[in-house]
């Protein structure tokens, strides 16, 4: 059943359980905040495919995720600050441009069942990537999102590994439209795969460049 629902095109992949801090400072969003207060209601984050985020609107991509807001503060300024947490996935049927915020007419999403022997033997292996990523981001001076150790539950850990990876907006993307919890870790595991190779090839290229220095 389709709903309508206020969009936040963002340069950034929101996924379902992570968090996200905000700062809504133009007035079309200020005034998109105080509607879903009124209200009681959220809104929905949505990457942006075109444009960008200040000034002119955004042409988002087709699926985005909503957000529950667990901490609103407005500042001296006007501005608020939020803190919001990623939960259902959603499609966007149609845009609505009736009011100074983007809307859209929303369908929920969710991931399709599969084998769960497949996913739990998939997950295990994603954990195992995961962690070795994770250790080669740190070796290399790189900041990695600890979320301590990594969770069981397949769908869960698909997010996590997919809002750590350090890869351009559209693979996120990528992974956020996959309607599938084993199409997902398998997804996360060939870009993890990748990443890894490409931070092993890069680390090699600085000890060769060190070894000729020093002679």
């Amino acid at each position: 059943m389709a709903v309508e629902l206020p969009l936040f095109p963002l340069e950034t992949v929101l996924f379902p359980h992570m968090p996200l801090g905000l700062h809504v400072f133009e007035d079309r969003y200020k005034q998109m905040l105080q509607d879903c207060r009124a209200s009681g209601t959220s809104f929905g984050v949505v990457a942006i495919r075109e444009g960008l985020e200040v000034g002119r609107e955004a042409i988002p991509y087709g699926v985005g995720t909503l957000a529950q807001i667990r901490d609103a503060e407005r500042l001296p300024d006007g501005r608020w600050a939020l803190l919001v947490v990623g939960a259902s996935r959603f499609r966007i049927q149609s845009l609505l441009r009736d009011r100074p915020y983007l809307r859209g007419r929303i369908s929920y999403l969710e991931d399709g069942a599969a084998s769960r022997d497949d996913a739990e033997s998939r997950a295990r292996s994603l954990r195992a990537a995961f962690a070795r990523y994770a250790a080669s981001l740190r070796g290399h001076g790189y900041e990695a999102r600890d979320e301590g150790v990594p969770p069981e539950e397949p769908e869960l850990l698909s997010y996590i590994v997919a809002a750590s990876l350090r890869v351009e907006r559209a693979e996120r993307q990528a992974l956020l439209e996959m309607n599938m919890t084993e199409e997902r870790l398998r997804g996360c595991l060939s870009v993890l795969r990748r990443e890894h190779g490409f931070l092993d090839r890069n680390l090699a290229t600085k000890e060769r460049a060190g070894a000729v220095s020093l002679n």
